[in-house]
């Protein structure tokens, strides 16, 4: 299958940020609930809701580094899932455990999405006030507060690296349609946006994207694949546009992945423990307060996809 058809089938997965393949045959790390117990808080956003995610921290009281793991999609799949869904996350998910391993604390994000306008403030809103809650916690060190997002959860980090102040971001193939405003409620033409991008970046959409570029502070990490359209979207308009505003980006390409290999879901081989290990170096050189692994009775390798 090519042309239209390959980019109409990614635009769909993109959209709704679902696995489209199997899952391999890896390991993650099993953490004991009992030593890093799940926690659910609140926090009060900026348009008077309340954002919510799930914590585990590792034994002890710190500081630790916290990372904040932000999903694909636009936030109304994740919010759907509810709080019982980040908490399997936070028990399950490849690269939750690995962090929380290694030795953060780590802060499974719930946000809100709207299914009319992409450009919507709800979302973003969430994001923000989590991050804030994070930084006042009372274990973990606010200038070591770091972001693993991918697809449109990429987006947003980069979206609250422009902010708030953060340690580092790492951003999986994001969705910089959203970002850059490409991606709005009057877009009709996904797929063709993605495999030509320059027509749909208006000079007004490169002055917004510029603009929020320069508030950008911190170092950034994309990890793309070179599978999903989105990625002509990267590499043809935004990465430059960072690499132009001087902006501190490193980028790294796993050959042959294809959309959401970040979180390790449809990741073949090795390549969801190989971006956690890219993600985890580059977090490591930007962070004041250094992880430090929890002890080894506190976990056991287990298959990926044990619940």
């Amino acid at each position: 299958m090519k042309g239209y058809a390959v980019a109409a089938l990614a635009a769909a997965a993109f959209l709704s940020g679902s696995p489209a393949y199997g899952q391999t045959k890896v390991t993650r790390p099993e953490v004991s609930e009992k030593a890093c117990p799940l926690e659910v808080i609140e926090a009060p956003t900026r348009d008077k809701h309340k954002a919510t995610a799930v914590v585990r921290k590792p034994p002890g009281k710190g500081p630790f580094p916290a990372v904040i793991l932000l999903h694909a999609g636009m936030g109304r799949k994740e919010l759907e899932r509810g709080v019982d869904g980040a908490k399997q996350d936070a028990l399950n998910s490849q690269q939750h455990t690995r962090f929380l391993a290694a030795g953060y604390v780590t802060v499974t994000a719930l946000r809100r999405g709207s299914k009319r306008d992409p450009q919507a403030p709800d979302s973003m809103a969430d994001c923000l006030a989590v991050v804030e809650a994070v930084k006042k916690m009372p274990a973990v060190d606010p200038k070591s507060v770091v972001i693993f997002g991918h697809s449109g959860g990429g987006s947003f980090a980069l979206e609250l690296a422009g902010e708030t102040p953060l340690a580092a971001i790492a951003a999986g193939e994001p969705a910089t349609v959203l970002f850059t405003g490409m991606l709005n409620k009057e877009s009709r033409e996904l797929d063709k946006m993605m495999e030509d991008p320059k027509p749909f970046y208006t000079p007004d959409l490169q002055k917004r994207t510029r603009e929020k570029i320069a508030k950008i502070n911190c170092p950034i990490l994309i990890c793309q694949g070179d599978q999903h359209p989105i990625n002509k979207v990267n590499n043809e308009v935004f990465i430059p546009e960072l690499k132009n505003a001087d902006k501190k980006v490193e980028v790294i390409t796993y050959a042959g992945q294809p959309h959401s290999f970040f979180f390790g879901s449809i990741a073949t081989g090795d390549a969801g423990k190989k971006a956690f290990d890219d993600a985890h170096a580059f977090f490591k050189k930007h962070l004041p307060t250094q992880p430090s692994p929890l002890e080894e009775s506190l976990f056991k390798q287990v298959p990926v996809g044990r619940k």
